[in-house]
């Protein structure tokens, strides 16, 4: 199954490896229910981020299919 939230996701940078940077990103994902499920339990799972704050889902106007969330993600203190 391909799971288009993940290619819908804005391209971000989060790579987290990197000392750089701030320490909060904002991602909108895009996509049907399923596949920003999915992703968001994907991302959730990553050891090295936690999402910090999760929006509702929103309706896209001309579509029934594909909806909007928006995730506000943060370097996790794990290592």
């Amino acid at each position: 199954m391909l799971h288009t939230a993940l290619s819908a996701t804005h391209m971000v940078d989060i790579s987290l490896r990197d000392p750089g940077g701030g320490e909060m990103i904002k991602v909108r994902l895009q996509g049907t229910k399923e596949d920003m499920e999915w992703l968001e339990k994907q991302l959730s799972e990553c050891p090295q981020i936690k999402i910090s704050q999760r929006s509702e889902t929103f309706s896209n106007k001309g579509t029934n299919k594909y909806f909007r969330k928006y995730l506000e993600i943060n370097k996790s203190e794990e290592k």
